[in-house]
């Protein structure tokens, strides 16, 4: 293993190279994750072992693994209880080591899906079963993960945690469809096709159902003026115990999706209506600014409302009742980044 600083938090010790720099909210988020996929795979918290996540430059990532294979080629991979990446923020990876603790040979389709489902990753609506038997290569080539993600949100959901686990331990790494069918019968009491039609035929939202959120939704909330407008203003540096993300040595390029600063709220809506939404980020060179603005509640197979405004930005959405993950993002360490969410 290359040298590396620690921190250590509940769950995960979180390594990175020598010379990068970890925010201060980072590991809470790990954390996080890990415990909201013991929580999903119906693990008992006081069960799970600790896991390792290692955020390395590029010359220790490569030092990890043998030239040519399919973690080489990754930008991360988990193997067994430790994780590696480029990226400061890959909590993807930090799933595969829990879920690695109830079954660390599941079918593809069910390690991906899975992972991708925890941090909320984007989905597509598709008949599954043409992508539970892909091999690692297949399901990661195109929109696997998307496809999968969608159908086990669907069945989190739904059906629980216990016949989800149940699901994970039964599928082997390489299967067929009368292996799926079988674990499905024993799980969920139906046939694969059965079931499939079922979530396909799901279109809208039943108001019964457990909440199953974007882990963002666990931040503090903002609150509203008398008028239901919101207004939130923040520096973004990266020492502050709530940012997530980290940063690369002085002079390094930075990379969007790899190196950024977070920080997370939450709004709610209490009145359906036009919301003017503007981010207002520090103007220069290579500085760049996000806001994203995602529903936490209802189906979370059928979310829908997700808005991200770049740089200093105004758009008018209309949101409906219900509660929100407000995240600011910047690419650079910024003394102001503001939000506002004004009712028209």
């Amino acid at each position: 293993m290359p040298e590396t600083e620690v921190v250590r938090g509940e769950l995960v010790d979180y390594h990175h190279s020598l010379g990068l720099e970890l925010c201060g909210g980072t590991v809470a988020l790990y954390d996080l994750a890990a415990r909201r996929a013991g929580e999903l795979l119906d693990l008992p918290a006081t069960g799970l072992k600790r896991v390792a996540y290692y955020w390395l430059t590029e010359a220790d990532y490569a030092s990890l693994w043998v030239e040519g294979s399919r973690c080489a080629a990754a930008s991360g991979c988990a193997v067994g209880l430790r994780s590696a990446g480029h990226a400061p923020v890959l909590p993807h990876e930090i799933v595969h080591t829990i879920a690695n603790q109830l079954n660390g040979s599941a079918a593809p389709f069910l390690t991906e899906g899975f992972a991708d489902a925890v941090i909320d990753a984007p989905m597509e609506e598709r008949d599954p079963r043409p992508y539970m038997t892909l091999d690692q290569g297949g399901i990661t080539d195109g929109v696997g993960y998307w496809v999968a993600s969608r159908f086990i949100r669907y069945l989190l959901q739904v059906h629980g945690a216990e016949r989800f686990a149940a699901l994970y331990r039964s599928v082997p790494e390489v299967s067929e469809l009368d292996d799926w069918d079988e674990a499905v019968r024993a799980s969920y009491g139906v046939s694969l096709d059965a079931l499939v039609e079922e979530y396909l035929a799901a279109t809208e939202c039943p108001s019964d159902l457990p909440s199953l959120p974007r882990l963002e939704c666990d931040a503090p909330a903002l609150m509203a003026d008398p008028a239901g407008s919101f207004a939130w203003t923040s520096s973004l540096y990266c020492d502050g115990p709530e940012v997530v993300g980290g940063m690369q040595p002085p002079g390094e390029p930075i990379v969007f999706g790899e190196t950024h600063l977070e920080l997370r709220r939450t709004i709610e809506i209490v009145e359906a209506g036009e919301y003017e939404i503007a981010v207002v980020t520090p103007e220069g060179e290579g500085t760049r600014g996000q806001v994203l603005i995602a529903e936490c509640d209802g189906c979370a197979w059928l979310r829908g409302y997700e808005a991200v405004l770049e740089g200093s930005m105004t758009e008018t959405h209309r949101l409906e009742p219900g509660r929100y993950a407000v995240v600011l993002r910047g690419f650079v360490e910024a003394e102001t980044v503001a939000f506002r969410a004004t009712r028209q």
